[in-house]
């Protein structure tokens, strides 16, 4: 029963009675139809209330929910974070050794271009060193070459001079050549010497004084006086045993001639005997044996200029 029920019931009981007066009734109608809306009222606001608060569950649930996320979202931030300060902690670390790596990498790098400089300041002066001695070398070189030309010049001087001295000799058995840079007077046998004899014969004489004006001239030519004989047995019971003997003395005997017929410096004169040991044939035949059988007069100019060029 509610409570517009209960309300009839009472009007209706105080009506019956007589107890109430109609303006009193009246009031109470009133108050009753007032009390009806303010209830009417209240029951909309209630209702109105219970939507409002259904929607405020509503966003309290998404509220909630967000809370929720957000939690979650700043716990994995918070993991993120710190990651992130891990690896910056990391890369910092690193950046601090590349750059105390980089200060050592400049610091050596300086020292070996010091070194490298030094290196190339120390190949510059060897090579400018070497540059002197070559353009030194080259110099002596031309120097040389040029001494050498000039010492050809001579001895082919020296030759046409002996040639010229001792050109009435040509048929005696005489020949004049260069060998090895050298003069090579030969005189057979025949020209100097009887078979056996160490006394020389006076045309030999002769020749050897045409020689020796030559030689007085020439003041840096030195003499080699060499005797040579064929490969037979020097027999007799004399001086003389053997054909080194022979040689020997026949070297000596052309010697003092060329001493004797000019102003020579005894120094620059040497005399040898070979014996057969440097025969110009094999002494297989008479004539053969006369050509080995001579005494070579060997000059040779002072090469002290070229020494001194070489040294």
């Amino acid at each position: 029963m509610n409570l517009r029920s209960i309300a009839a019931i009472l009007i209706s009981g105080l009506l019956t009675t007589g107890c109430v007066s109609s303006k009193k009734f009246k009031d109470m109608e009133k108050q009753y139809n007032d009390c009806s809306k303010n209830r009417d009222s209240l029951t909309i606001a209630n209702q109105n209330l219970q939507a409002a608060l259904a929607d405020a569950n509503v966003t309290i649930d998404v509220l909630k929910k967000v809370q929720s996320d957000l939690i979650s979202d700043t716990t994995q931030l918070g993991g993120d974070v710190r990651y992130l300060k891990a690896k910056n902690d990391e890369l910092a670390a690193l950046n601090t050794t590349l750059e105390n790596n980089y200060t050592k990498l400049i610091k050596g790098s300086e020292k070996e271009m010091m070194n490298l400089l030094e290196e190339l300041r120390d190949a510059k002066l060897k090579l400018q060193q070497r540059e002197e001695e070559l353009a030194l070398k080259s110099q002596k070189l031309k120097d040389l070459e040029e001494a050498l030309a000039q010492k050809d010049r001579d001895v082919q001087n020296l030759r046409n001079k002996v040639m010229d001295a001792l050109k009435g000799f040509k048929d005696s058995g005489l020949t004049v050549e260069i060998k090895n840079g050298k003069v090579y007077v030969s005189m057979s046998e025949k020209l100097l010497f009887a078979s056996g004899s160490t006394e020389v014969d006076p045309r030999g004489k002769d020749a050897l004084k045409e020689l020796a004006k030559v030689l007085e001239k020439e003041k840096n030519i030195n003499v080699m006086v060499e005797g040579h004989t064929d490969n037979v047995p020097l027999k007799g019971t004399g001086c003389n045993k053997d054909n080194w003997d022979l040689s020997v003395a026949r070297a000596n005997a052309v010697t003092k001639i060329i001493l004797g017929s000019a102003t020579i410096d005894p120094s620059r004169i040497t005399a040898a005997g070979r014996g057969e040991f440097y025969p110009l044939v094999t002494n297989d035949s008479p004539e053969n044996k006369a050509k080995n059988r001579r005494t070579e007069i060997i000059l040779t100019p002072n090469l002290d200029a070229l020494f001194s060029i070489m040294n």
